[in-house]
């Protein structure tokens, strides 16, 4: 068979032989389908590492399996060869139409684009990447029109799809398999592996490396679903951390203070009532000991999650705290020096951030606990400042100590700088007792919103270009592809653009990047400027965006809210979908 392709703009010559014009005409295409057509069953090219010497294309001995069926390619569309490069080529339509995949040719972008499952993949000819949902992805090799065929890198391409990919040096051949399983998972430098063209790094590619945290987080609404005595805790515990590694976690992010309490014996701090389901009572045993032991037991890493200020709301109210709850003495003891250590807010208590007392009892609880127990982390999440409205002495916070202060700067760089001097003292403290201790923070996920003036008071800038303040950022990026602004444009908030913004913020130092995502979302009629949800439209977001973020080879892993959202049945679908890429 003989094939030549010429493309000038807008005009092509081709010359076939055994017929395929031919075939291309049965197949219903019309006249101004024959040309691109044609070229898709021209288009070949598995780049994988050369298994032999021989450079010449003949007959050839190399398969393509997937899911464990050999593919059959039909006569024209050309077999598995050996190229001049030493490069084992293999027909790509024929291979992507076995893997159920729709193939096209974009003419005026000269781009081939296979679809599957909601996944679209771009490949433009003589562009070193492939663009995976809208996300571009470098390879190490080109997508080109030579010897009168067009290559891609193909690997990349039926990664992208979650598939792994895998040479059968034994039976001579490359082997896929759409569940993911299987893949060689490198750079192809070993003589019996497939390369990988487009692989960028640890998290570039479209399945789980050991590298990567995937993290479950499980807060205290958990808890209050959960038994209150110790064999019921312990076995709730144990299913959870089970369903945990089922699903392709290898770390938990658990509550351990929530309301100004612990879920361990604190010198601090007063019992959870989410331990014994009253606060200030002991249960009788530790449930932060035991969660540590089976976390590590099942090879999970365990985080320590704290909320530094909150003393009340939903979950625990003032009426549920103990007399032992350090607020509640301050309110009650007659003294007037502490009475503003903690503040009461549109009917809630937090602890005042600008009084250095109330900073070294959150520093102190969490010095205990890092020297108490073997956690692997401690993780802050978004609730720092409450909203303020410093024109209304009933919403107005902790202004009146920035009035006493003298500060030179502004009301809002002043609470900031709070919030940061607490951030730097705990940074500090966690890594004298143990250097190996993580200390990161999960911020809300829009930029925009955390720079405000009258609410959060995070220095993400600060935090994510100078050290001794976190090793991870790990920002809750809980909008769908599709959000649309007030405008019906895409928003600045969107997954993507969202995530690219965080990813620069990131370059800024060497603060780790993990991404929040949201199973809460799956399945619900989340409101979204769309005319109808994003999230009721698909079930596989939640996995998309895993792997366009593992696709800029920038982003350390993901966290996912919430545990118990993993159970709900409209979010079956999603999840299903997401541990095809989580394990």
């Amino acid at each position: 068979m003989k094939i030549e392709i010429r493309t000038a703009k807008k005009s092509a010559k081709i010359l076939v032989r055994y017929g395929i014009m031919n075939k291309v005409r049965k197949q219903g295409f019309g006249s101004k389908g024959v040309l691109a057509a044609a070229m898709l069953l021209l288009i070949s090219a598995f780049c994988v590492y050369p298994w032999w010497e021989t450079s010449a294309m003949g007959e050839s001995d190399i398969k393509v399996k997937i899911d464990g069926e050999t593919v059959v390619f039909q006569s024209g569309y050309g077999e598995p060869f050996i190229d001049a490069n030493n490069r084992t080529l293999v027909p790509v339509r024929g291979a992507l139409e076995a893997f159920g995949a729709m193939v096209s040719w974009d003419e005026a972008n000269s781009m081939v684009i296979v679809e599957k499952d909601r996944t679209m993949v771009k490949v433009p000819i003589g562009n070193a990447a492939i663009i995976v949902n809208g996300v571009s992805v470098m390879n190490d090799t080109a997508a080109v029109i030579q010897n009168e065929r067009t290559y891609l890198p193909i690997r990349a391409v039926f990664e992208a799809f979650g598939a792994g990919v895998s040479w059968d040096d034994s039976n001579r051949s490359v082997v896929v398999n759409s569940d993911g399983s299987g893949s060689d998972n490198n750079s192809g430098s070993g003589t019996n592996q497939p390369a990988v063209p487009g692989s960028t790094g640890n998290h570039s590619g479209s399945s789980a490396d050991d590298k990567e945290m995937r993290a479950m987080w499980i807060s205290y609404l958990e808890y209050m679903e959960m038994p209150k005595n110790e064999a019921g805790f312990k076995a709730a515990v144990d299913k959870m951390f089970d369903r945990s590694v089922e699903l392709g976690m290898n770390a938990v992010i658990v509550h351990v203070r929530s309301h100004s309490d612990a879920m361990y014996p604190s010198a601090y701090y007063p019992w959870s009532i989410f331990a014994s389901g009253t606060q200030g009572i002991d249960p009788g045993y530790d449930p932060l000991a035991y969660m540590v032991s089976a976390a590590h037991s099942r090879g999970l890493e365990f985080h320590a999650w704290l909320n530094p200020y909150r003393v009340t709301g939903y979950g625990t109210y003032w009426n549920q705290t103990a007399a032992s709850n350090p607020v509640r003495i301050w309110q009650s003891d007659g003294d007037p020096a502490n009475d503003r250590w903690a503040l009461l807010h549109k009917g809630e208590y937090y602890l005042n951030p600008s009084v250095p007392e109330a900073r070294a009892l959150v520093i102190n609880g969490i010095k205990e606990i890092v020297e108490n127990y073997d956690v692997d982390g401690i993780h802050f999440d978004d609730y720092f400042y409450p909203t303020v409205n410093d024109k209304d002495a009933s919403l107005c916070f902790d202004k009146p100590e920035y009035d006493a202060s003298g500060s030179s700067m502004s009301i809002a760089d002043w609470r900031r700088n709070n919030v940061n001097l607490l951030v730097k003292d705990i940074y500090s403290a966690v890594k004298q007792i143990n250097p190996k201790v993580e200390f990161g923070i999960s911020p809300a996920g829009n930029v925009d919103n955390l720079r405000r003036n009258d609410s959060y008071f995070v220095d993400i800038d600060t935090w994510m270009s100078k050290s001794g303040y976190i090793d991870y950022i790990m920002p809750q990026l809980y909008w769908g592809f599709e959000r649309k602004d007030s405008s019906g444009n895409v928003a600045a908030y969107a997954y993507e653009n969202n995530l690219n913004t965080w990813i620069k913020l990131a370059a800024k130092g060497d603060v780790k990047l993990f991404v929040g995502l949201n199973m809460a979302n799956a399945g619900c009629n989340v409101s979204d400027n769309n005319q109808v949800s994003e999230w009721l439209r698909y079930n596989d977001i939640i996995a998309r965006q895993v792997l366009a973020a593992r696709a800029t080879g920038k982003v350390d892993g993901f966290a996912f809210f919430r545990y118990a959202m993993f159970n709900s049945s409209v979010a079956k679908g999603e999840v299903e979908n997401l541990v095809k890429v989580c394990k």
